[in-house]
């Protein structure tokens, strides 16, 4: 029950302060059982402790993905709890906590703006496109996923995994960008393709100009209409060079278009699109090149084609596992 001097939004941060407490000491290893049962207590007692306390949650999930976004606050607020629990006064760092995160998205607001973008993504052999709210377009490729800010300052979009196309509508006094690995990508009026595998990053741009920020680059790569780049976590862009727009983009009517790629490789782009595991047995068939257009959706169809044109055998293990055989 609220207090006569306790006003609705204090009652609120009480809670969520207690919410942070709790989860901090629950997970600081070395929970007793008397501690568990005080958190079913606490958490039993009204509703808006069991929501505070699931918002909580949330929240540090959420920040465990921006880890290298706000590492070193997120350490400094792991040493200051470790010496208040020391001391026992873990109530106290759990409120600290809950200050100390305060202090993060303050400090870092490219986590707040993460933590309120909206989410889109795809599953494996699906595409999706969206249009935001100022004309600009994304097309979502096959188990792809990614996060969009807007506000009066900024557009930014946070490609989690897979690919994407952008048709971006260029607003000079909102720059647009796109933030992949330990890089991002600046719009300069353009239509580019971004796809990210784990943290290698290739870009390519078929209309205009995209500026490309990477990790340990001291000046940006500008990547012109025909172009492409690559940057991963070991340094910065690779050397501009042409880019095969037509095999690139080609996701974008449903076509894998292979020019002279290995076997091995192919076989894990059909993962991308299917879900299944695809072994290639056999080290000596790994390198064998592979040239085609084949439709995305149709594994089987696929397999066939290219089985009719390496000395290989198909052979389906079990329902989520494929094996590609020397052709006995």
């Amino acid at each position: 029950m609220l207090s006569m001097t306790q006003s609705p939004d204090d009652h609120a941060a009480r809670i969520r302060s207690e919410a942070s407490a709790w989860l901090a000491r629950l997970r600081s290893g070395d929970c007793t059982p008397d501690d568990t049962e005080h958190f079913n207590a606490w958490l039993a007692a009204a509703p808006q402790h069991r929501e505070a306390y699931r918002r909580a949650e949330r929240l540090w999930a959420d920040l465990a993905a921006l880890s290298r976004v706000a590492q070193p606050q997120l350490r400094q607020a792991q040493r200051f709890y470790a010496r208040s629990r020391a001391k026992r006064r873990w109530r106290a760092a759990g409120l600290a906590a809950a200050a100390m995160l305060t202090g993060i998205l303050a400090l870092n607001p490219a986590i707040w703006h993460w933590l309120n973008a909206e989410p889109y993504q795809t599953a494996k052999g699906m595409r999706r496109t969206v249009l935001l709210s100022d004309g600009t377009s994304i097309e979502l490729n096959t188990d792809s996923a990614l996060r969009v800010f807007y506000s009066g300052q900024r557009r930014t979009v946070w490609l989690e995994r897979g690919e994407a196309w952008f048709n971006v509508f260029h607003d000079s006094d909102r720059p647009f960008e796109v933030v992949a690995g330990d890089g991002r990508i600046r719009d300069i009026g353009t239509q580019f393709n971004v796809r990210r595998d784990l943290d290698r990053v290739s870009v390519a741009v078929r209309d205009g100009e995209v500026a490309v920020f990477a990790k340990s680059q001291a000046a940006p790569l500008h990547v012109n209409a025909g172009q492409q780049t690559r940057y991963g976590e070991a340094g910065g862009a690779e050397p501009v060079q042409t880019s095969d727009l037509m095999a690139i983009s080609a996701w974008r009517n449903g076509i894998l278009l292979v020019k002279n790629r290995t076997l091995a490789e192919v076989a894990e782009e059909l993962e991308r699109y299917h879900p299944v595991a695809i072994d290639v047995t056999d080290a000596k068939l790994c390198g064998l090149a592979v040239s085609g257009r084949f439709p995305a959706n149709d594994l089987e169809l696929t397999l066939k084609t290219i089985a009719t044109a390496l000395p290989v055998q198909v052979v389906a293990v079990d329902r989520d596992h494929i094996a590609i055989r020397p052709n006995r």
